[in-house]
């Protein structure tokens, strides 16, 4: 691993553990293993060391976003809650920055936005499509397509930060459950053999 690649994990690290407005470029150094000066050779600030994670977190998500139906059952869910649990424990320093993004860093907040309306996007493409094969069921009056997606994502986006506040722990396995929790009641006879075959969640 490159100096600029360490400078980036140690900055993620102290994201993490302090938050963004918290975290000064001594510490970072520090962290790292390296003088202020070699770090500043690298990055000549703070915010360009920040727009540097998000963007690394960005082209990392953009690989998720391409898993999109690459199979045509109901494994491509199962597919996507798994690459999204390593994501959001990768990053989980996005997590507990929300509101500094907010405030501080539209552009990255911005970012942030085009990558939830995408994936809320994929989600309902998702349902709709194993509706129209009939192995899910739409959901009944009192929930929109729209609303499961939008349930879903934010399950997906925020259950690990809810775990570690709960001081519980954030497992590929529990995180599944939790997911497919949502999808199960919505699944068709046919549907139930399917998810059978090609989805356990223990």
């Amino acid at each position: 691993m490159d100096t600029k690649q360490r400078i980036l994990h140690s900055a993620e690290r102290l994201f993490f553990s302090q938050g963004i407005a918290n975290v000064r470029l001594q510490q970072i150094a520090d962290e790292t293993g390296i003088s202020v000066g070699n770090l500043a050779y690298h990055f000549r600030n703070k915010e360009t060391i920040v727009l540097a994670v998000y963007d690394k977190m960005f082209e990392e998500f953009s690989s998720i976003l391409s898993l999109y139906l690459q199979s045509p059952d109901l494994g491509d869910f199962d597919r996507l809650f798994s690459s999204c649990h390593s994501f959001f424990n990768s990053h989980a320093y996005y997590l507990n920055n929300v509101w500094e993004i907010n405030r501080s860093y539209s552009d990255v907040r911005k970012r942030w936005e085009q990558v939830n309306l995408k994936m809320i996007a994929q989600l309902r493409k998702r349902l709709e499509f194993n509706i129209g094969r009939g192995v899910l069921q739409p959901p009944g009056k009192d929930l929109s397509l729209d609303d499961l997606a939008q349930n879903l994502w934010l399950t997906i986006t925020f259950w690990i930060p809810q775990q570690l506040l709960l001081g519980r722990k954030s497992g590929l396995a529990s995180y599944r459950k939790a997911l497919w929790s949502q999808l199960i009641p919505h699944l068709t006879r046919q549907g139930e053999k399917e998810f059978s075959t090609l989805v356990h969640i223990g």
